[in-house]
């Protein structure tokens, strides 16, 4: 029955594809200039690749405590694990909550927590999408000791 299928198969792949099927491809002749005849012109470079293009960054979540605050400039500060400030704009296009209720910029105060989507704009500055909380930080849950 194997050798049965084994040989219906080899013979309709040959009727659809013929011997090219199994056959190596060819390769182009280059013609060769005859003596005297001008050098013909080198092949043409590859194209040089083309960047990729940028794609637009993704906004992610965010979890930070305040420690300075520019009024003025609609942005707050925090000190990343580095040590680095890391700024946080506020523009016209965030949408401040706290929880379900509407925020202001003048909610936020120093020692807050604040949580939400961000949108990264440079090394150490990001804009912020929308804030879902704002407020004292929030007791840390113990993990339950193990017996």
């Amino acid at each position: 029955m194997k050798k049965l299928l084994f040989t219906l198969t080899l013979v309709g792949a040959l009727a659809l594809g013929g011997q090219s099927a199994f056959a190596q491809a060819k390769k182009k002749a280059t013609p060769t200039p005859a003596p005297g005849d001008a050098p013909a012109a080198a092949p043409a470079a590859p194209a040089a690749p083309t960047e990729k293009p940028k794609t637009e960054a993704k906004p992610g979540p965010f979890h930070t405590t305040v420690d300075s605050i520019d009024a003025k400039g609609q942005s707050f500060t925090h000190k990343n694990k580095d040590g680095k400030e890391v700024k946080n704009l506020v523009t016209s296009k965030t949408e401040l909550k706290n929880g379900d209720k509407e925020a202001k910029f003048s909610d936020i105060k120093v020692g807050d927590e604040v949580t939400g989507m961000r949108l990264k704009k440079g090394d150490n500055e990001y804009e912020i999408i929308k804030t879902s909380y704002i407020g004292a930080p929030k007791p840390k849950a113990e993990k339950p000791k193990k017996p």
